[in-house]
């Protein structure tokens, strides 16, 4: 996985023509779009989140959810329905910022991990669940702020993410939020990096 200021920078390079082909390919409207992209095991809870799908798709008609990703639980994705549309996973830091650009929302209802690096560098807010405050990625997400946390309950999640879909304000301010922390981390951990090759030349570490 490539690091987060690579993404970042490869989302500044997606225009507005690249974001229409996309939707017009997959079949999208804007502000009603959803995205997972990783893994598709158990630790993404594949069940959970096209549940979730199903119930955001009957409370708001016309959404879609991205799913970009390999492993176990491809099939049941790829066989599920209308509003769950595959497409390929990790393709490099182009694909994965043209998803993020036509996506609204990032769904995440297992581990975190590097999804919330990711969706500070995309600018597209992470919906997880409150059993994800227990995961190493929770640390740098804010509940209102960059992220939102929605109940460990399919229903209940997809109802949170139906009703921030209808929320444009409140989409934009976690837009922004995320997208000053993409560049607050890039900065901290460009940083970190650099203060750790000055120790290593000043107490010879190899």
């Amino acid at each position: 996985m490539s690091a987060p200021g690579a993404l970042a920078a490869a989302r500044d390079r997606i225009t507005e023509e690249r974001v229409r082909g996309a939707r017009a390919r997959y079949g999208l409207r804007p502000g009603l779009t959803g995205l997972y992209a990783g893994a598709l095991d158990g630790a993404a809870r594949v069940p959970f989140l096209l549940a979730a799908a199903d119930r955001t798709a009957a409370l708001l008609p016309g959404f879609r959810l991205l799913v970009a990703g390999d492993g176990e639980r491809r099939t049941a994705v790829e066989d599920h329905g209308p509003h769950v549309v595959p497409v390929p996973g990790a393709a490099g830091d182009d694909h994965r910022a043209l998803l993020g650009a036509v996506a609204d929302v990032l769904l995440a209802p297992g581990a975190v991990g590097p999804l919330a690096a990711d969706s500070f560098a995309l600018r597209t807010p992470l919906v997880i669940t409150d059993r994800a405050e227990r995961d190493p990625g929770f640390g740098c997400l804010e509940d209102g702020r960059n992220a939102v946390v929605a109940p460990d309950d399919p229903d209940a999640y997809g109802a949170v993410v139906a009703e921030l879909l209808t929320r444009p304000r409140r989409l934009a301010c976690l837009r922004r939020a995320c997208r000053a922390d993409a560049q607050r981390y890039t900065v901290e951990g460009r940083t970190a990096r650099a203060a750790h090759g000055v120790e290593h030349l000043v107490h010879g570490i190899p």
